[in-house]
């Protein structure tokens, strides 16, 4: 009887484990908000969650796919929701605003070591918050930097093969190259344009205070404080606008335009200089194929404080809210340790689709050999771009005050110092108790 039983049992026990567990069933399901939206680039994503989800079977990839307009709010809208994402892709102003309400896990012992060494400074800059703590992870983003037209500069009398290398050369060029070309007494070809239309103005103005050498703001024992009223913010700020009032480069109008209105003036003849971001390399290639070999690109000239550029890589975030941490992080080092071929990892590969960078040594050096000439300054200009300030509600202060600011400085409306010490107090309005 005794060992009728012990066949018994361990026939029961061999049965049980050729039965799958319901915890070897369950899926783990890893929410995935995302900004993609270029086809070439969903399509990797799309082949490497495949890739993904079948090495790994029980966990479930579910993707939204929200526009840059929209992501705010809809994140927003989940998160008070109770339904949060686990990963969301964040530019700087969504990054600033989740770290300052707490809201993104702290991942700096998820990442090994040898990954946080292969990123750039402006990369570690983006991903580290006030106490030092990493609570995202680089991913794909751009540059700034100038574009200029050849045949205008000679034209003019001027080298083209030598773009304004600061704000002196920056004025003298741009007197030489505005002119009144039809002769009705109106300007009709500037020498400098920029976008200062509202979702604009404070984007580029940011520019100006760092070439000047204002930090803009910064974090100081325990609190985030405005250097708005400082000579360098100052004397950067009255530098844009004497472009427009003094110096006369530059034209009101550029209040109403956008980087794409500037584009298609710098593709029609209006602005024979543009600072502007590195995808308008490929606007510009659609807009205007009949230039050709007539426009170049340049790193942006140096103020007082040296060459600054706006710049920076968009981040990978996992929120402090997600119930699947580990298995989050796992997935987007999968991103960035495999990919579709043996030169390149899956994130790579993606910001190669939309013509933007990874920030990283191993990328930067894959983009000098491969990118097109018209695209290196802009891979240049990463060891001298800045990430947008970081304090909670600075885009905040930016949306409601700051744009309209810039607007009414340039238009004459406002003076330069009044207007620096009015959205100084309204930056700590805002940023009070935190």
């Amino acid at each position: 009887m005794k060992k009728l039983l012990t066949v018994i049992l361990s026939v029961l026990l061999a049965c049980a484990l050729l039965i799958p567990s319901s915890g070897a069933q369950e899926k783990i399901s890893i929410n995935f908000f995302h900004t993609f939206w270029v086809p070439a680039m969903l399509d990797l994503l799309e082949e490497a969650i495949g890739r993904y989800e079948q090495e790994n079977p029980n966990i479930d990839i579910v993707e939204t796919r929200v526009s840059w307009t929209d992501a705010p709010s809809q994140l927003m809208t989940s998160i008070m929701g109770g339904t949060p994402p686990d990963i969301v892709v964040a530019n700087p102003p969504m990054l600033a605003q989740l770290r300052g309400a707490g809201a993104l896990a702290d991942i700096t012992d998820y990442i090994p070591q040898d990954l946080k060494e292969s990123f750039l400074k402006t990369a570690m800059d983006i991903m580290t918050n006030q106490e030092g703590r990493i609570d995202g992870i680089a991913e794909e983003g751009c540059t700034w930097a100038l574009f200029y037209r050849k045949d205008l500069f000679e034209e003019a009398g001027l080298d083209p093969n030598h773009p304004p290398a600061n704000w002196e050369e920056l004025v003298e060029f741009g007197k030489a190259l505005t002119k009144d070309v039809d002769g009705d007494g109106n300007i009709d070809q500037w020498g400098y344009g920029w976008p200062v239309q509202a979702e604009n103005a404070t984007d580029y103005w940011e520019n100006f205070l760092w070439q000047a050498g204002s930090e803009i703001v910064a974090y100081e024992n325990g609190k985030w404080v405005s250097k708005l009223t400082e000579k360098e913010a100052i004397e950067g700020t009255q530098f844009m606008v004497d472009l427009v009032r003094k110096h006369r480069i530059s034209p009101e109008g550029l209040v109403d335009m956008n980087w794409e209105d500037v584009t298609n003036g710098f593709v029609f003849g209006k602005f024979a200089i543009m600072y502007n971001g590195a995808w308008v390399v490929l606007s510009v290639h659609n807009k205007g194929p009949e230039m050709e070999g007539k426009w170049a690109t340049a790193p942006l000239y140096a103020g007082p404080a040296g060459r600054v550029n706006r710049g920076y890589p968009n981040t990978f975030n996992i929120l402090k809210a997600s119930k699947v941490k580990q298995e989050a992080w796992n997935f987007l080092e999968f991103l960035y340790r495999v990919g579709p071929d043996e030169r390149l990892s899956y994130i790579e590969r993606i910001a190669e689709a939309a013509g933007a960078l990874i920030w990283t040594d191993h990328y930067m050096e894959y983009a000098r050999e491969t990118y097109e000439p018209l695209l290196q300054p802009f891979i240049e200009s990463t060891a001298t771009s800045r990430i947008p300030p970081m304090a909670p509600q600075w885009q905040t202060l930016c949306d409601m005050f700051g744009d309209p600011a810039v607007q009414a400085m340039l238009l004459g409306q406002q003076g330069v110092e009044e207007t620096l010490k009015d959205l100084e107090e309204k930056f700590y309005i805002l940023h009070a108790g935190q």
